[in-house]
């Protein structure tokens, strides 16, 4: 009788070692498809992030690869002052859709080959909260990806837009980028001028430390200079090559 009760004891002790294997065993499974599944979805948000600013620059004539080659510039400068923007998706993906709102600026606006008149200033400046808006149901843009398409137009003096913020009130996403995309905006062609030089864009920079741009970047840029160059050389001979 001992015997027999000893007997079913180890069996039920063998029979739940083995349900717990099953469960860990199970629940690996089931993280493993999860993982996949987080995968699938991040790529597809990834290729609909490109696809989305790849249209803008259909639609904003003359800015090439611009979104593409500021995101490369602004990871090039976080790595020296931001850090912890590295391998944030959402302040990369703010790189690349920092002008999404200017799909809703009008063409004449977008495309004007002179400089724009007051009214027409007004509006395209609104390009920066139409954007927030557009993005802002979108979570994985939460955070320094928003910041960057609300704030990539103010100035470090205070002066820019759309809410005048100035030094460190400024997001350091944006203070960044601002200066990844004035140096891009200066060494390709746009609608109302021809591209500038890599030398005049480097003196404009610099002479607009503390006013226009964050001087800590400004140093930075001056630092990564030759890095950042490379870049644009390399983005000069794929689109030769396309």
């Amino acid at each position: 009788m001992g015997v027999t009760l000893f007997r079913r004891g180890s069996q039920t002790d063998a029979e739940a070692e083995r349900q717990a294997e099953l469960s860990a065993e199970d629940l690996r499974v089931l993280l493993e498809i999860e993982r996949g599944q987080r995968l699938l979805l991040e790529g597809a948000y990834e290729s609909t992030v490109v696809a989305l600013a790849r249209a803008l620059e259909s639609k904003d004539s003359g800015t090439g690869a611009h979104s593409e080659r500021v995101r490369q510039y602004a990871l090039g400068l976080a790595d020296a002052v931001a850090p912890e923007l590295l391998g944030d998706t959402s302040a990369e993906h703010g790189f690349l859709l920092h002008d999404v709102g200017k799909i809703g600026i009008p063409d004449s606006v977008l495309r004007k080959p002179g400089p724009l008149d007051p009214d027409e200033r007004r509006l395209m400046e609104t390009h920066t909260l139409v954007g927030e808006r557009m993005l802002s149901d979108v979570m994985l843009l939460h955070g320094a990806g928003l910041k960057v398409v609300r704030s990539h137009h103010e100035r470090w003096d205070g002066r820019g837009y759309p809410d005048r913020l100035a030094g460190d009130e400024i997001p350091v996403g944006a203070r960044v980028f601002a200066v990844a995309d004035t140096l891009d905006a200066l060494t390709n062609d746009r609608p109302y001028r021809a591209a500038g030089s890599w030398k005049d864009a480097r003196e404009l920079i610099v002479s607009e430390a503390s006013q226009q741009f964050d001087p800590e970047v400004v140093e930075a840029f001056r630092e990564r200079e030759q890095a950042l160059r490379s870049l644009q050389r390399e983005f000069a001979g794929n689109a030769a090559l396309n």
